[in-house]
């Protein structure tokens, strides 16, 4: 009995041990990453000062893209790309800035990328003054405007996103994050209320810059800039376009062009001799040299430096305004002679498509309707707002499309026809351009009867998304609908691409 009593005593001491050296190794393994500092990785200088100030001590934030680096021109290194795979979290701004960024992160493994600009809608990539449909830099394609941190409105917004990205990653460090970026945007917030305190009040509202680095600047606080160049601070500029800037300044009494110091300023340095004004610098902020890291230049001291810098132009009366640039007189703008105007087959409209409205009413246009708001001095936000609440306006949510039939899918039910061509009629309006509505009718029975499309095309083409008008009544009665015109898009498209869609336009 005592022999068995023994045995039993020391069976369970035997099982104790292997258990406790089965969950020992656990327990410490979670101790071990729970005191494990993060290593987050950022591309360049904004990315690595907004996210040094939320990190703080809870990690280890590295800067990829070396100071004083010009950041359009950077390829990272087989070393570089090493370091970042070791990272716990890897933090850029957009694929329009760091264009190297989406072929890296196909090789990347168990490595976090958080997007400063997820959401966010970019300003389109070009100015009329660029005299082409896309700007180019050593072959990467710059379709829309990435400099949205020289905004400092737009950088709480960046802030934001990293933080909240941090967080999703990083759950265990929320409360940390969460007073750290609320500390950095209670500073951000002063300095953006300070831009617009000495903005708003702008008596020279047109700056001159080296390159397209200041719209969102210029959006958010009223102003307009003029840029030499395109999105590259790189790019020759056109002869002509030197030529219109040295008139402009000699017109308005401009005198100031600002130039950056860690890109090539030798055009902005000729237009300064040529209009004989002086220079300054605005500084972009894509690399700040080592030196000025330093001495302790941050974000905010150097946009407070670029708001002293602004202010010598805009607290300045100018000899004359500037009138509003003309609406450019393009086929997609109204403008165009009646001899360009073609038949055209519904085959133009093929494809399944999804109406836009109830993204409208979900809130998915309201950067759209903000970015309107600014552009155009019109309307607020909210008017804009109601006034495309309107205009696309329906319960057909979605219209299928081939060469011969239309189908109009309401909730559940479908209502499918085969249409004939009717014709075209040129409509002008009060501005004075005009558009242009394809007809379709189908002699079936069905609510819709009568179609007219509308695409900004004047001749056979695929449409990339149109609006369209139909009813039951006649093709002159839908001739005189004006104020809601039903848009629709492809199915494929998601409501975030359909916006950004329609900024660029």
């Amino acid at each position: 009995m005592k022999k068995n009593l023994k045995t039993i005593i020391w069976s369970v001491l035997f099982l104790v041990g292997i258990l406790t050296a089965c969950t020992t190794p656990s327990v410490q393994d979670k101790t071990d990453s729970e005191d494990k500092e993060l290593t987050i990785v950022t591309s360049f200088y904004p990315m690595y000062e907004f996210t040094r100030n939320i990190v703080d001590d809870a990690g280890d934030v590295s800067l990829m893209i070396p100071a004083g680096t010009e950041a359009h021109d950077y390829e990272p290194s087989a070393k570089e790309i090493a370091k970042l795979q070791d990272a716990d979290a890897f933090i850029y701004l957009s694929e329009y800035m760091e264009t190297w960024v989406p072929k890296t992160e196909k090789s990347l493994k168990n490595v976090n990328s958080i997007k400063a600009t997820e959401g966010m809608l970019l300003l389109p990539g070009t100015e009329d003054h660029d005299h082409g449909s896309q700007e180019s830099h050593d072959g990467h394609s710059h379709d829309y405007d990435p400099h949205i941190w020289l905004s400092p409105y737009r950088a709480i917004q960046a802030v934001e996103k990293i933080r909240d990205g941090l967080i999703e990653q990083f759950p265990e460090q929320t409360t940390v994050f969460n007073k750290n970026a609320a500390a950095y945007i209670s500073e951000l917030t002063a300095l953006h209320q300070d831009f617009e305190e000495k903005l708003s009040a702008a008596k020279q509202k047109n700056f001159i810059t080296q390159h397209t680095a200041f719209s969102y600047l210029a959006l958010d606080y009223g102003l307009k800039q003029l840029p030499i160049a395109g999105i590259s601070p790189d790019q020759e500029p056109q002869p002509s376009r030197l030529a219109e800037l040295k008139k402009i300044v000699d017109e308005t009494g401009i005198k100031y062009i600002y130039f950056e110091e860690n890109a090539n300023d030798r055009v902005a340095k000729t237009l300064a001799s040529e209009a004989n004004v002086d220079l300054l610098v605005l500084n972009p902020l894509e690399g700040l040299t080592q030196k000025d890291m330093d001495t302790g230049k941050t974000y905010i001291s150097v946009m407070k430096e670029n708001l002293s810098a602004l202010t010598k132009s805009t607290d300045t009366t100018p000899k004359k305004e500037l009138t509003a640039s003309a609406t450019e007189k393009t086929v997609y703008n109204g403008y165009f002679e009646d001899e360009q105007v073609k038949d055209r087959e519904l085959s133009d409209y093929a494809g399944n498509w999804q109406s836009v409205y109830p993204y409208l009413e979900e809130g998915t246009f309201d950067q759209v309707f903000d970015y309107k708001a600014k552009l155009t001095q019109k309307m607020s936000a909210s008017e804009y707002k109601e006034y495309y609440r309107h205009g696309y306006q329906t319960d057909v949510d979605q219209i299928d499309i081939t060469e011969n039939t239309m189908t109009f899918v309401v909730g559940k039910k479908e209502y499918k026809a085969n249409y004939t061509y009717a014709g075209k009629q040129i409509l002008t309006y009060e501005a004075g351009n005009r558009g242009v509505r394809f007809l379709f009718e189908t002699t079936e029975d069905t609510p819709y009867k009568y179609v007219q499309f509308s695409d900004h095309g004047i001749a056979p083409n695929k449409a990339a998304h149109f609006h369209i008008y139909f009813g039951n009544d006649s093709q002159e009665n839908l001739l005189k609908q004006m104020d809601n015109w039903p848009t629709y898009y492809p199915e494929t498209m998601t409501g975030f691409e359909i916006a950004q869609e329609m900024l660029a336009h």
